[in-house]
C-alpha cells in the first residue's frame, strides 16, 4: 500500500525514497512520528547538516543550490536511516488516503520552501506512484483516470 492504494513493489520503494527525503527536508515537521526522542535527535542532526550543505551555491552564480543533492543522498548512519524509513513506511502504509495527505502535504509544502523546482521534480520522479502524486497534489485526480494494474505473480507449478 502507498497512500491508500495498492502499488507495484518498485513504485513503493520509489515512494519510500520520496517520503524519506521529504521527512528530512521538512524536519522537525515530522518529529511527532518518531518512536523515541533519541531517534528524533539523530534525525534532527542529520537534517541540520543536510540543510546546511544544501544552502551552498554553485560556483558561477547559479541560482540552484550546489548542495541540493545532499537532501537526496542516502544517509550514512544506519540508525538515522532506519528512523527516517520507519516514519516514511508508517505514513505510506496508511490505508486512508486522506490521512496520508494530511501528513505528507505539509512536509511537501515545507520542502517546497527550500527549493521549489527540485522538490517538484522529486514529487514527479519517474516511477513514483500516482497515489503519492495525488496526495502531494502534483497530479489531478479525475473520475475517469485509469488505475494502474497490479500484477501478482503466483506460485510456479513445476
Amino acid at each position: 500500500m502507498s497512500c491508500g492504494q495498492l502499488v507495484p513493489v518498485a513504485q513503493y520503494f520509489i515512494d519510500l525514497r520520496v517520503a524519506a527525503t521529504l521527512i528530512l527536508a521538512s524536519w522537525p515537521e515530522a518529529g511527532r512520528f518518531t518512536a523515541t526522542t533519541a531517534l528524533a535527535q539523530a534525525i534532527g542532526r542529520e537534517a541540520e547538516q543536510r540543510l546546511r550543505d544544501s544552502r551552498r551555491r554553485t560556483p558561477g552564480g547559479s541560482k540552484r543550490p550546489y548542495g541540493i543533492n545532499s537532501l537526496f543522498a542516502p544517509m550514512e548512519s544506519p540508525l538515522t536511516m532506519g528512523a527516517v524509513l520507519g516514519i516514511a513506511e508508517s505514513v505510506l502504509e496508511a490505508r486512508d488516503k486522506n490521512w496520508a495527505e494530511r501528513v505528507l502535504r505539509p512536509l511537501y509544502d515545507a520542502a517546497l520552501v527550500l527549493h521549489r523546482d527540485s522538490f517538484r521534480e522529486l514529487a514527479r520522479l519517474p516511477g513514483t506512484s500516482l497515489a503519492l502524486q495525488r496526495v502531494l497534489g502534483v497530479v489531478k485526480e479525475t473520475a475517469d483516470s485509469p488505475s494502474p494494474e497490479i500484477y501478482v505473480r503466483g506460485p510456479r507449478n513445476g
